[in-house]
């Protein structure tokens, strides 16, 4: 079983290596967004590896943050018959490879939130499944909006309307958003119940 200090490594490395790999191919190809995003992605990267332990943050959620950094990255840059990742129907006209990236970012956000609130949760919260179930997806989704924020700022700052979409796919996002904190909301209340 390999040590969890040496699974940090890899995905670290792992982590570092496609975002090189991809900021490169976006400074060839002059796209601005992503490398707007290359930038985010890696100053949260440096904060991951800087605070990971006092964030409570277990190799799981790490490796789940991993994933959704490496889907981001290869949605916006890979291309599939001529189709951006991104843009790639997984089920024709009702789901896309986007709509899956957001439930899953936010299935993980949602953990993250339960690792950094589980030190701080009063006995009421503790006990009431309902009220820990509404405060995650509430946190988780507005983590999911911040990220619709961001992709506002690549909007209007690096000409990205045709890559970000309408408003239509911001609803969309924030719909699969709340779709994947709920998800995890009910994962994580039961796995609650029972660490009690």
């Amino acid at each position: 079983m390999i040590d969890e200090k040496v699974k940090l490594k890899l995905m670290l490395y792992f982590t570092l290596l496609y975002l090189l790999v991809f900021t490169a191919i976006s400074l060839f190809n002059k796209n601005y967004e992503f490398l707007y995003y290359t930038l985010v992605m890696s100053l949260l990267l440096f904060l991951v590896v800087l605070y990971h332990k006092k964030l409570h943050l277990t190799t799981a959620i790490i490796f789940g943050l991993t994933v959704v950094g490496a889907m981001h990255i290869f949605g916006g840059n890979i291309h599939i018959f001529g189709t951006r990742l991104y843009e790639f129907w997984l089920i024709p006209g009702v789901f896309k490879y986007d709509n899956l990236v957001h439930i899953i970012g936010t299935f993980v956000a949602t953990f993250i939130s339960y690792s950094l609130l589980f030190p701080h949760l009063d006995k009421k919260l503790k006990h009431s499944k309902f009220l820990l179930a509404l405060v995650l997806i509430l946190i988780a989704s507005g983590i999911g909006a911040f990220n619709e924020v961001l992709e506002l700022f690549a909007v209007v700052f690096l000409g990205a309307t045709k890559q970000v979409g309408d408003y239509l796919n911001n609803a969309l996002d924030l719909l699969f958003n709340f779709i994947g904190a709920i998800i995890a909301s009910i994962y994580i209340v039961y796995y609650h119940k029972r660490k009690r």
